[in-house]
């Protein structure tokens, strides 16, 4: 009885595939490669550093130490990678606009350079001068009762609604669900349901039911259980947040300057191909 696939060993599997002889192609080129004489058209030199490190990645990955067969195989990619980037830059492929947009966002991160940090002087700045987008919104929290009958409520059921009773005490007299919107604010309770509910919503006091909204799950009523007025956090509150985009900020600065240094560094000649026809 064969082994099933899934125990067999992964060398063995992986010899199966249609693409291991070209691999296994690459091997011997890679073994022959240091046998091969320096005075060939086109020599291709790989650093030993680089399989070891491809072979201890892979191991990292895995958890295990690799067979001699899987480290060949490690060796083999490599050195088909390589063939396949020369080969690509002999026939011109990396001329090619999303190579070309890769390269770029590459070069943005090696040009925005190390992890930097403010000092709290400079902290304290930038929260100063965007102060307005760290205020907090008038929010509330609220309990959420949707009633399944999109149909107009019974006395009963409005008359229960005008005292603020519960949304348990309501349920007994129509079927629905309910559940609790912590902290919700304007742009929250507008997003979700409409202007017009919001309005309804925020000038309610607390207990007040507002309501109905109209939808496919039935009609909504929001119960008011608390109300938080907008405030200004003080820095120590939201320090995290600022920080990071006080980096933010000062990278997106920085990388501005490396940028422009290239443009220094680099003359710039835009030609028109259709004109130099003429």
């Amino acid at each position: 009885m064969p082994e099933p696939q899934s125990l067999q060993p992964l060398w063995q599997r992986l010899s199966r595939e249609p693409t291991m002889h070209f691999f296994l192609l690459a091997l011997l080129i890679f073994a022959a490669y240091g046998l091969s004489s320096v005075s060939q058209e086109n020599v291709l030199e790989l650093d030993q550093r680089e399989i070891d490190a491809r072979i201890f990645m892979q191991e990292m990955a895995t958890g295990e130490e690799l067979t001699q067969e899987q480290r060949d195989f490690v060796a083999a990619r490599y050195v088909e990678e390589q063939l396949l980037v020369q080969e690509a830059l002999a026939l011109g492929l990396d001329n090619d606009a999303r190579i070309h947009d890769m390269l770029a966002q590459k070069m943005l991160h090696v040009l925005s350079g190390e992890i930097i940090q403010p000092s709290e002087e400079e902290l304290q700045s930038f929260y100063d001068a965007n102060i307005d987008r760290y205020r907090i919104p008038a929010s509330r929290d609220v309990i959420e009762l949707v009633f399944d009958s999109r149909e107009p409520l019974s006395d009963e059921v409005l008359s229960v609604l005008e005292t603020g009773d519960s949304a348990e005490t309501l349920l007994e007299l129509s079927p629905g669900s309910s559940g609790p919107l912590p902290n919700i604010n304007y742009l929250d309770v507008s997003n979700i349901f409409s202007e017009e509910f919001a309005d309804q919503v925020f000038a309610a006091a607390v207990g007040e039911w507002a309501g109905p909204f109209v939808s496919n799950r039935g009609q909504h009523w929001l119960q008011t259980t608390a109300i938080y007025p907008a405030r200004l956090p003080e820095l120590s509150e939201v320090q995290d947040r600022v920080r990071l985009e006080w980096i933010n900020a000062e990278e997106e600065a920085r990388l501005q300057v490396e940028v422009s240094r290239l443009f220094d560094k680099y003359s710039i000649v835009i030609t028109d191909s259709a004109e130099s026809e003429h």
